[in-house]
């Protein structure tokens, strides 16, 4: 998964537009303006009482008081904003070369953040903010440089000149996305294109939890996207991106990946090809691969398209965010398509799915305040209460 895009609708959602390409390794064009148009069109058929922020938003947080953050990436600064008795206030700015994005909530006025990679793995760190003060916790971006896991980890599955593509290098290529904070004293943090889920102490020390696989076809094989090398001899495989994690109250942890690209023989958007995996309680070092069975880790649910967040909610039970199947399409701004969709939907912890509340506007992520609302953002800059039951 990659960060770097050519126009201007946001990383995570352009992310997977930048992983779509034809025969060739040529980026894809993209209908700028159509897009927008959509985009502000769905803006304001938003719940009026949705609360907007003016800069680009990947991620919001409830914190034990009720408060709601934010991260907010404005014009002039990325700051943390907190929604708190129906006004908002600034908690801290992030001083970070990149995009802030995943931002998860510990107390108040205290949280983790992690800031967006780029090209060969230059940037992306985890960061711990309170009121007024900001420290970076680990360097996630040395972390990838040195180990690249889904290359050399594991059954080391990538190679790393299958990143040589949509404008980027051969080499580590990393994209800190969502983070978790354990209910223990481990923070986890969704490397979308490591393609792995790490965790660090918050003294800094950094390992990997689990390194994801691609997709695989009807016979058991890892879905190819293109070949790599001289000769073309090297298979590169459509990359399962994982962009965000939940934790049960048994410390189970859950995966949700969007899923890139895939090859044109496999008709390139990956509809139905994301995943919700299980990891159980105190595994560590796991390798989530379909083709095989252990004790470590199950895959929950497939079946799905471009998971976007996860969230364990106050029932117990195992909320998921996906975007809409056309979403893909709808991003290419071809005419005729409706905006960018999406929908939550709620699963047993066994992975039986119960119900789900459609039509959304290009949701992000979810939260859950201290009395069990549920929130959500849309449309990269809007957050409101959702009444998932009774959906508005």
């Amino acid at each position: 998964m990659k960060t770097q895009l050519k126009f201007k609708v946001a990383p995570i959602y352009l992310v997977f537009l930048s992983l779509i390409v034809s025969c060739e390794t040529d980026p894809l064009e993209t209908d700028v303006s159509t897009t927008e148009a959509q985009l502000q069109n769905k803006t304001q058929q938003l719940n009026h009482n949705a609360y907007q922020f003016n800069g680009t938003v990947y991620d919001i947080s409830a914190a034990p008081d009720g408060s709601i953050m934010v991260a907010v990436n404005g014009v002039n600064e990325k700051t943390i904003e907190v929604i708190k008795h129906g006004s908002v206030k600034t908690m801290t700015s992030v001083n970070s070369a990149t995009d802030i994005q995943g931002i998860a909530a510990v107390s108040s006025g205290n949280a983790f953040v992690v800031s967006a990679g780029s090209d060969l793995a230059k940037n992306g760190e985890l960061y711990k903010a309170s009121y007024g003060n900001v420290r970076m916790v680990a360097d996630l971006a040395a972390f990838e440089r040195d180990h690249d896991p889904d290359a050399f980890k594991g059954i080391q599955w990538k190679n790393q000149q299958c990143e040589a593509i949509d404008g980027f290098s051969a080499g580590p290529q990393n994209n800190p996305y969502k983070v978790m904070a354990s209910l223990g004293q481990t923070v986890y943090v969704a490397d979308a294109a490591g393609n792995t889920v790490l965790k660090t102490s918050e003294t800094g020390e950094i390992d990997y939890l689990a390194i994801l696989t691609p997709p695989i076809d009807n016979n058991g094989d890892y879905l190819v996207r293109w070949n790599a090398g001289r000769d073309k001899e090297i298979d590169c495989y459509a990359q399962p991106v994982p962009t965000s994690i939940a934790e049960d109250a048994d410390g189970h942890i859950y995966i949700g990946e969007l899923t890139g690209a895939l090859g044109p023989q496999d008709g390139v958007f990956p509809i139905g090809r994301s995943r919700v995996w299980k990891i159980r309680a105190g595994a560590t070092n796991v390798v989530l691969d379909q083709r095989n069975v252990t004790d470590d880790y199950e895959l929950l649910i497939d079946g799905l398209t471009s998971v976007i967040d996860v969230e364990i909610g106050p029932d117990g039970m195992l909320y998921v965010v996906e975007l809409d199947a056309n979403s893909w399409f709808s991003l290419l701004g071809i005419p005729g398509l409706s905006p960018i969709g999406g929908k939550i939907s709620r699963y047993h912890l066994d992975g039986t799915f119960d119900t789900a509340v459609t039509g959304l506007s290009l949701p992000g992520a979810i939260t859950f305040d201290k009395d069990g609302n549920l929130w959500v953002l849309e449309n990269l800059s809007s957050v409101r209460m959702l009444h998932f039951d009774n959906a508005d």
